[in-house]
């Protein structure tokens, strides 16, 4: 549909050209080929605006617009602040100010939605309502509440006319983004287009109040391991799209650091137990909080914590977190084309420098290189890859930069917590676990099994590509020659594990000889000789194997 086909329509980009307008924003309007439609709107676009506001920075004067603009620009702004790929620093946190200036609604206009959601009466579920509201976003109000069962509980409803009211404005953006890719060259750099359109899913899912609580319930599933841990439960016989009625919990909110101390909490533990929890959900489930900052956390008698809010979650596939092992492995051992090839890889076929690149990650690599995982700075690393990835002109893929600065968010937490904390020493058992697991021989046999069963499939496969040969054309592989190929790969597979176990033998008989396992004879670890005995035998017999085979295939 055409930007400005409706009446509505044209009225709404009126009032968005006049707050641009007011904040200094002319010249983007004109980037995004609006002057003409705007002026024959009645408003001329002119450079302008109040001199104090053009005496901020230009974050900070977008921070301000995007707040006047209303509820779907303010959240468009905080999903803005994950995408430390695409934004410096001052940005980031400009985006990150953003809040809603949202009014509370008297509870009695909000009765009509809760009852309909509900389906029956409000006094036929809810012993009482609070009507005064715990908390006001632009999308919901939430109330306390108990039930007719005496649970106390907390009430979390849906604005009426909200959701009408957030897909014109999305709409609009649609078309906005279009325009800016077409007619800006800047701005076509932050593929506004994609950014759109990921802000529309995560803004829909967030307007659905029953993917929050299956959110909620994932996590606790992933994390009843944690007994120090408690996510409220959602009464989901009560619950709906637009209503949801929780657990209610009582505790002392993790930013209230007089609080905590007062009450005897050990501020240090707490903040081990949030990186515990925030490192198993990203790297081992792929499933965690993607705004862990301190308002949605409760802390608890016990150094016990209560995480809540699971609106904005990240999700973290197989291969991707395997991607992430291996860049944090390559930045500590200096492998820099494995780390670029790594972020190269995450450009989505964005046209990549490939030398300039790795010559670049050469230069962040040396400053971590060879550091022990407990001494290294998670936040600077983290600022020097994301910096490197914008000096690039690369744009990481959604979940990559939104688990970034979930990262980035919840460093700075920690360290509100205790000055001390160091994120990525509280996640150094899990990267070693993680690290044997992707090394281990029963994966990596799995994986050349996969490997050999993909190669057999193309082989049966018929060719599709137009004029590809015709089975029996010499585009196919004979299947007398089959069963020898599946020796061979088997035999291939074998040999890899062989290597793998004479390595840990060798490696293992050295650090035993290293560190005089007894028994340990004239000084001499008497395991660690055997096993180096043993390693260097069976290392010269599969070179010979190796070698024969080599002599054969010739």
């Amino acid at each position: 549909m055409n930007l400005l086909h409706t009446g509505r329509d044209l009225r709404r980009i009126n009032q968005l050209a006049a707050i641009l307008l007011k904040y200094g924003f002319s010249d983007m309007l004109r980037r995004l080929g609006l002057a003409t439609p705007v002026e024959q709107a009645g408003r001329l676009v002119r450079a302008g605006g109040d001199h104090r506001l053009l005496r901020m920075g230009t974050a900070e004067r977008l921070r301000h617009a995007l707040e006047e603009m209303g509820p779907t620009y303010v959240k468009l702004g905080q999903v803005l602040a994950t995408r430390v790929d695409l934004f410096p620093p001052d940005w980031i946190d400009q985006f990150e100010r953003l809040q809603d200036r949202a009014r509370p609604l008297p509870f009695e206009q909000l009765r009509p939605a809760v009852e309909a959601a509900l389906g029956r009466p409000l006094d036929r579920v809810f012993a009482q309502v609070d009507e005064q509201p715990l908390g006001v976003a632009s999308i919901a109000q939430v109330h306390g509440a108990l039930t007719r069962a005496g649970e106390r509980v907390v009430i979390k409803v849906r604005k009426p006319g909200i959701e009408a009211t957030i897909r014109s404005d999305l709409r609009l953006l649609d078309q906005l983004a279009k325009l800016a890719s077409d007619n800006s060259e800047e701005l076509r750099r932050y593929r506004p287009v994609e950014l759109v359109r990921e802000f529309r899913r995560s803004l829909t899912r967030e307007l659905d109040f029953t993917i929050e609580a299956r959110n909620a319930e994932r996590i606790r599933r992933n994390l009843r391991a944690f007994k120090w841990l408690t996510v409220p439960r959602v009464n989901l016989a009560l619950s709906s799209a637009s209503l949801q009625v929780q657990q209610r919990i009582e505790g002392i909110p993790a930013r209230a650091l007089d609080q905590l101390d007062a009450a005897g909490l050990d501020r240090a533990l707490i903040a081990r137990r949030g990186a515990l929890v925030a490192w198993k959900m990203a790297l081992e489930d792929g499933f965690f909080h993607a705004d862990p900052h301190p308002g949605n956390f409760l802390i608890l008698p016990g150094n016990r914590i209560a995480m809540l809010d699971f609106g904005m979650v990240g999700k973290l596939s197989d291969g991707r977190r395997d991607q992430v092992v291996r860049l944090v492995r390559s930045i500590l051992t200096r492998d820099s084309e494995h780390a670029a090839a790594v972020l190269a890889g995450w450009s989505d076929g964005q046209p990549v420098q490939f030398e300039m690149l790795v010559a670049d990650v050469e230069d962040v690599v040396s400053l971590y290189y060879g550091m022990p995982l407990a001494q290294l700075d998670l936040g600077a690393l983290l600022g020097d890859i994301t910096a490197l990835v914008r000096n690039h002109g690369l744009v990481l893929p959604a979940d990559i930069a939104l688990l970034l600065k979930a990262l980035l968010t919840l460093e700075g937490f920690g360290r509100l917590l205790n000055p001390d904390f160091d994120l990525i020493e509280e996640a150094q058992p899990l990267l070693q676990r993680l690290v044997r697991q992707r090394y281990a021989p029963r994966r990596l046999a799995r994986s050349l099994g996969l490997r050999a069963l993909e190669l057999v499939d193309r082989a049966y496969a018929p060719p599709t590509a137009p004029g590809a040969p015709r089975p029996g054309q010499g585009g196919g592989l004979d299947p007398r020659h089959l069963e020898s190929l599946v020796a061979r790969l088997e035999r291939g597979q074998y040999r890899q594990i062989q290597g793998l176990l004479t390595a840990a033998a060798l490696i293992s008989g050295g650090l035993m000889l290293a560190g005089r396992v007894p028994p340990a004879p004239w000084d001499l670890s008497l395991p660690g000789v055997l096993l180096l005995l043993a390693g260097g035998l069976w290392s010269t017999w599969l070179l010979w194997v190796a070698r024969r085979h080599l002599r054969e295939w010739k």
